[in-house]
């Protein structure tokens, strides 16, 4: 979670509706893309988020998890369904996954406990080497798009190329490709309120005030707001982690500037 999802959602839906931005500026992402496992991890939602999937009318369906490999339906890997997974890392999920939960009342605590409870896998989803690191050792599998929010943030048109012919959509022009570049930046995807769902969770949830769903949408937030110390904590728990696969951090995500 908090790795650039809502960001995908938006852009693969686009993709795959012939790039209808007049319907996807009057209905909310999280609405056209299903999230499958929410009525489970929220136990007062009022519909069964997995009948909601079942039900849908769209041809693909395009369906949003943050379930690991192992939790997935079955039938995802027996069909050999499409699966977009995108991977941030760890130091911003960190920051943007503990200002998320916190300001949901779905955590409390500081920075510090946050990060012991992270690292130990005490937090929703986790553990998140091991999450990221099933997706991305299937990166090579026909089925599998994997890209990182840094990718993203880089280069957002390679990805839209990259995806679209991954989705198997028709070719791109420059205008359109310029037209998805626009609806996609962070600051428009914030002022949309039909991007931003910030206010349909501050109505779902007893939110605080200040809870924005949408914060910085940056690479590197952590250096300025993490403390040395917890950047090295963390650091040292990836390092320990990838050397088992003979991996470093930028294998994956780059060197992060």
């Amino acid at each position: 979670m908090k790795s650039g999802t809502t960001w995908m959602q938006e852009l693969a839906w686009l993709l795959l509706n012939n790039l209808d931005f007049d319907k996807a500026n009057k209905s909310h992402t999280v609405r056209r893309c299903p999230y499958i496992e929410h009525s489970v991890i929220r136990n007062n939602l009022h519909v069964d988020s997995i009948s909601v999937c079942d039900q849908m009318q769209d041809n693909p369906r395009f369906i949003k998890s943050h379930l690991p490999a192992q939790l997935l339906p079955r039938q995802i890997w027996e069909n050999k369904r499409k699966i977009i997974y995108v991977a941030r890392n760890p130091k911003d999920v960190v920051i943007s996954s503990f200002y998320f939960l916190t300001k949901l009342n779905l955590w409390q605590g500081n920075m510090d406990d946050y990060i012991d409870e992270f690292i130990t896998d005490r937090i929703y989803y986790a553990s998140y080497w091991s999450h990221v690191l099933d997706f991305y050792r299937m990166r090579n599998e026909s089925n599998v798009f994997f890209v990182t929010f840094e990718e993203m943030k880089q280069d957002l048109k390679d990805v839209i190329e990259r995806l679209s012919r991954f989705l198997d959509c028709k070719v791109l022009s420059e205008m359109e490709i310029n037209m998805l570049v626009k609806h996609l930046s962070f600051d428009q995807m914030k002022e949309n309120q039909f991007n931003n769902p910030t206010a349909l969770i501050r109505t779902a949830f007893e939110a605080k005030e200040d809870f924005n769903f949408m914060r910085r949408g940056i690479v590197g937030s952590y250096k300025d707001e993490l403390s040395s110390e917890q950047i090295s904590k963390l650091d040292r728990w990836t390092q320990e982690y990838l050397q088992e696969y003979g991996l470093n951090e930028s294998d994956i995500f780059g060197n992060i500037k």
